[in-house]
């Protein structure tokens, strides 16, 4: 390719012919396609919305970043629409293989088991067995700690979950939600417990691709001085384990 000249050269770039060509995401003029899914409530988006924000200035690239439910983003994510998903369990490329992990972990999440008993208390994902237990639909890290148990109830939301657990249907709705998130205490007139089941770390994953590698470099990168400099911590509070 030495010696062509440059209109030659951007039209054999635009058909393909280069090795470089079609891999815009290389170009790190070209924003990154994120995706985050929807957090359990406003304060978890507005605190998985700044944690990004600060990898990404810390990263020097540009962004766009949408936010869609748990399972939407998920296939969005493997049909190609996304360069990234921001916050998924540390086994996420068990859904999307190829895809790869960024280290260290961005924020944090609780899995919280809700019960009508203080007695019913479960600290692992052990301890549920022997339980009725009701989850929300979705939530893949429940999907595969569960998975196996003999008797367990999908719901499509967090209260329906809840009053599941308030009329005795289960003996405890799991959900999972940033620290200090919390749902009422009472549902159908019943006081409920809380319990934390288990803490579960969240990473971003770039999607597969020949310049993943590159990206997730980059990326581990930025999240690395992010921590380093506590602006990660501040911004993230109890929503991010060390």
């Amino acid at each position: 390719m030495v010696g062509m000249p440059p209109r030659l050269l951007a039209a054999t770039a635009l058909l393909g012919l280069l090795p470089w060509a079609g891999s815009a995401r290389a170009d790190e003029t070209v924003p990154l396609r994120l995706v985050v899914s929807t957090a359990a409530s406003a304060r978890g988006d507005s605190i998985s919305d700044a944690a990004i924000a600060l990898v990404m200035r810390h990263a020097g690239r540009p962004y766009t970043l949408n936010h869609e439910p748990v399972a939407r983003a998920l296939a969005s994510f493997q049909g190609g629409q996304y360069d990234a998903d921001m916050l998924r369990m540390p086994q996420f490329d068990r859904m999307v293989p190829g895809a790869v992990r960024v280290d260290p972990h961005l924020l944090s999440t609780t899995i919280q088991a809700f019960s009508r008993s203080a007695s019913v208390a479960p600290t692992s994902w052990a301890a549920l067995a022997g339980l009725r237990v009701a989850h929300v639909r979705g939530i893949k890290v429940m999907e595969m700690g569960l998975a196996g148990h003999p008797a367990v109830d999908v719901t499509s939301s967090a209260p329906a979950c809840l009053g599941m657990v308030a009329m005795a249907r289960v003996d405890v709705c799991l959900l999972n939600a940033e620290r200090d998130y919390g749902p009422p205490p009472r549902a159908e007139g019943v006081t409920l417990h809380r319990s934390v089941l288990a803490r579960v770390n969240l990473h971003i994953w770039v999607a597969p691709g020949p310049q993943a590698q590159a990206i997730a470099q980059t990326l581990s990168a930025a999240l690395r001085r992010s921590v380093a400099s506590g602006e990660l911590a501040r911004i993230a509070g109890g929503n991010r384990q060390p």
